[in-house]
């Protein structure tokens, strides 16, 4: 049992060290952003592409998907995350024990979300549906405030 729990103390250190380091590394990656020609490039913006079943979708189908995904992603820049001193602690646990990858870069997820909304959006315009303001839609609201489709579509007919 001693023996055991020198190995996991021993673990939770590395663990920790191993956090520590990765949040020292992104706070001075971040206090201090390189400009210039030498400067890396920028993060790609994060685009999404339909399926063909969600092509095919009809409007009120689309309609109700984005409800639903914008109800899930609104609040997002309100929200309390983790640190990134825990992110890099769940990352590096998942990597030692295994497990799931899900909710690790926050981020990341809500990058693809918007991205899918964006996509959804583009399609109903398409469609002659009518549209999102998703800037607004995605501002922090009352959760019993359901979101809207309220952009006319410019000379088409809606399904």
């Amino acid at each position: 049992m001693a023996r055991l729990s020198k190995t996991m103390i021993g673990l939770t250190l590395a663990l920790c060290q191993a956090g520590c380091a990765a949040t020292e590394m992104s706070a001075t990656s971040s206090l201090a952003p390189a400009s210039g020609p030498d400067a890396p490039p920028a993060i790609s913006k994060v685009t999404y592409q339909l399926t063909a079943d969600e092509q095919a979708l009809e409007c009120k189908k689309l309609t109700g998907r984005m409800q639903i995904r914008i109800l899930e992603i609104r609040d997002y820049n309100e929200r309390t995350r983790a640190t990134l001193l825990a992110r890099a602690l769940q990352d590096g646990s998942t990597a030692v024990f295994g497990g799931p990858k899900a909710g690790v870069d926050p981020d990341s997820t809500y990058a693809r979300d918007r991205a899918t909304l964006e996509a959804y959006n583009a399609q109903l315009a398409a469609k002659g549906c009518k549209t999102y303001d998703l800037e607004s839609e995605l501002q922090p609201q009352d959760v019993r405030v359901t979101p809207t489709a309220t952009i006319k579509p410019v000379g088409k007919t809606a399904n």
